[in-house]
């Protein structure tokens, strides 16, 4: 499993969804699976406990990795002390990171359309994604956990490509 971080509004599902496409693997987003089996918790941006969706997520990717199919999932950090943050960095073979400034994911956050997309929502979002990403990327290094950062900004096109590029980077080690 490799998985894509970035902040909300970052183009995670988005970045997943073609990558997966052009391996022939499946995306999956934790957010869409917050959506779907925790909506209570998502609809007033409420963290779920981690515990329960690190359950929730290990199932889903189980599903796929059992067939031997690639999985992208993408995600926000766990925090460092989780049983959700062990057990899915374990099952990682490495990380991207999706580098955006806030300004630009509240600008691509604003023309999605989703039930839980306000303002507020978002700035609690993005608040948690730099407050956790720091240690967690820590935590991922120390286990030796290849971290890439690549660039968000840009044409859909161009940032799949990089993408792309950091992904072979992971599969060859």
């Amino acid at each position: 499993m490799i998985m894509i971080y970035g902040p909300a509004g970052s183009g995670k599902s988005t970045q997943g969804e073609l990558l997966a496409s052009k391996i022939g693997g499946k995306a999956l987003s934790v957010g869409q699976i917050c959506r779907d089996k925790f909506f209570e918790y998502t609809k007033t941006a409420a963290m779920v406990p981690e515990d329960e969706l690190a359950k929730a997520v290990l199932a889903e990717v189980s599903n796929f990795e059992d067939k031997e199919i690639p999985v992208i999932l993408d995600g926000q950090p766990w925090s460092r002390d989780s049983k959700g943050s062990e057990i899915l960095s374990s099952a990682t073979s490495g990380v991207i990171v999706i580098d955006v400034p806030r300004e630009e994911s509240i600008k691509r956050l604003s023309s999605r359309g989703r039930d839980d997309d306000e303002l507020s929502n978002w700035n609690k979002k993005l608040d948690m994604f730099e407050e956790r990403m720091p240690e967690y990327e820590k935590m991922l290094t120390e286990k030796n956990i290849p971290v890439y950062h690549v660039d968000g900004v840009g044409e859909i096109p161009e940032i799949t490509e990089r993408i792309y590029t950091l992904y072979t980077k992971i599969v060859q080690n």
